[in-house]
């Protein structure tokens, strides 16, 4: 039974962490008002992705440790949940709102400029995403090294 659910664990450690790892590389190629509308709409519906691979990276985690209780012990483990659940609210609530923020100003605009309230909220996105992206590389190395 273990097996199974660190093979379902790693998938949606994938799912999750591939839309995570995008969302800068995505959002830094847009430059103009149409390219941004298209990028945010593009990450409004891959979003789902981090919220399911989420929620489900954290109870198969779990479930790893009501199935080998002694993890429950490791400070490595317990770590790795906690930080996981500050990557979980950025993506899964805050970057979520952000977008939102970020496209409600963009329909304001006219012309191809971004205005800078935009920019402002781009800036707390990617502040964001970062902190999110330096956690998750935090994470994976906990679970490699186990230290």
């Amino acid at each position: 039974m273990y097996i199974y659910v660190v093979f379902i664990h790693i998938i949606a450690a994938v799912t999750a962490m591939a839309a995570v790892i995008c969302y800068p590389l995505i959002m830094s190629s847009a430059r103009t008002t149409s390219q941004v509308r298209f990028a945010l709409s593009l990450l409004e519906k891959t979003a789902i992705l981090p919220k399911i691979g989420g929620t489900l990276l954290l109870l198969t985690g779990l479930a790893l440790g009501f199935l080998e209780t002694s993890l429950f012990k490791e400070l490595w483990y317990v770590l790795s949940i906690v930080i996981f659940l500050v990557i979980l609210v950025i993506f899964a609530g805050l970057i979520p709102a952000g977008i939102k923020q970020q496209l409600r100003l963009l329909q304001q605009t006219k012309g191809e400029d971004l205005p800078e309230k935009y920019r402002q909220s781009r800036k707390r996105s990617a502040w964001l995403e970062g902190i999110a992206n330096l956690a998750a590389f935090i994470v994976i190395l906990l679970m490699v090294f186990k230290p």
